[in-house]
């Protein structure tokens, strides 16, 4: 499985946006787990004590794995921050991110749909600065091949995604390459085609 995961140069991005003197500071993280973002939280509380909030939202592992994904109101009236903070973060398709959005609250109330797009708007407007890369889960395979098969079977293994990252020169070629985990099984099959070709 291959998802999009925060790339970003420094530990942290941070956008602060201010709703009715209300100023709110969304800081992310690639936390990949749910002690990353627990670390993450902490950080914050610790790097803004003073603040009337920090509300958070998670995406521990893929994307679309909500067994990871967590959220926090952190005082504010039930369902106005941290559950719509998860519905940005969880269709923006990024994966093990967390984002703390930080609250000094400056004198007016917002109401709950206040509240509630002031916290969608503050993660949407961080998620928009945030640079990602590819993780692929990847896993070796390794293949054992008569050299008058070597074109044919390169050849399969590339429309499996496959990349050859050794080659071994023997009594046979030897290849090693790496393979997304979703796509091994498939290409086991496809190989079997050839009983001279030996997989591991």
């Amino acid at each position: 499985m291959s998802y999009p995961i925060p790339d970003l140069q420094q530990p942290q991005l941070e956008v602060r946006t201010e709703v009715k003197n209300s100023l709110f500071i969304a800081n992310l993280r690639h936390t990949p787990g749910r002690d990353a973002c627990t670390e993450h939280l902490h950080a914050m509380r610790a790097l803004y004590p003073d603040a009337n909030h920090h509300c958070w939202a998670v995406v521990a592992e893929a994307p679309g794995n909500s067994t990871y994904w967590g959220f926090s109101d952190a005082g504010e009236p039930s369902g106005t921050a941290g559950r719509p903070m998860l519905q940005v973060l969880s269709h923006a398709n990024i994966g093990e991110v967390s984002v703390v959005v930080i609250r000094y609250f400056g004198g007016t109330k917002l109401g709950t749909g206040g509240l509630v797009k002031a916290y969608s708007d503050a993660v949407k407007a961080v998620i928009a600065a945030c640079p990602t890369r590819l993780k692929r889960d990847l896993c070796e395979v390794i293949i054992s091949l008569p050299y008058d098969l070597s074109g044919k079977i390169e050849h399969c293994c590339q429309t499996y995604g496959a990349t050859i990252t050794q080659r071994q020169y023997g009594q046979q070629l030897v290849l090693h390459m790496d393979i997304e985990r979703s796509y091994s099984k498939d290409l086991r099959q496809a190989l079997a085609a050839w009983p001279s070709v030996e997989i591991r």
